[in-house]
């Protein structure tokens, strides 16, 4: 492993490690200060006082820095910190007065965890196994098949 795979496995690390302490607002904040030129502008985007945000840990502070060499670590963290959330909303569609709505959230249920049904198609041949050709050559042909 060569001298930047090494800092950027570090700087990985230490980006996982930090963002691991913070709250959702602060980490709303290191993802809004990527687009924003100062805290302030940053703040004011999610909705937060810039004096909130200036009295923060310098925890926040290090993983803005982090963030701007690994931004792919912080959106799994997010993802993963989400995960049970979006799940929640996802299965109270099973629950929806709309049948459409749930009839298409139980097959994702069911896909995630059973696959997807066998789909059969032109090309699929009995019960949905492989279709077997025969080449037929007439007897005339017998002497120039190879």
């Amino acid at each position: 492993m060569d001298s930047q795979q090494n800092q950027e496995k570090s700087i990985s690390e230490q980006l996982t490690t930090v963002l691991g302490q913070l709250t959702t607002d602060q980490l709303r904040f290191v993802v809004a200060r990527q687009e924003f030129a100062t805290d302030k502008e940053a703040a004011k985007a999610i909705g937060l006082k810039p004096d909130t945000v200036y009295h923060w840990p310098d925890t926040v502070r290090q993983a803005v820095e982090l963030m701007a060499y690994d931004g792919v670590q912080t959106a799994l963290h997010i993802r993963k910190r989400n995960l049970a959330k979006a799940m929640l909303i996802k299965a109270a569609g099973l629950d929806s007065n709309d049948e459409v709505l749930r009839q298409r959230v139980a097959t994702e249920f069911v896909e995630w965890e059973l696959g997807k049904a066998a789909q059969r198609t032109e090309l699929t041949g009995a019960d949905g196994g492989a279709i077997t050709l025969y080449s037929i050559v007439s007897p005339k042909d017998w002497d120039n098949a190879d």
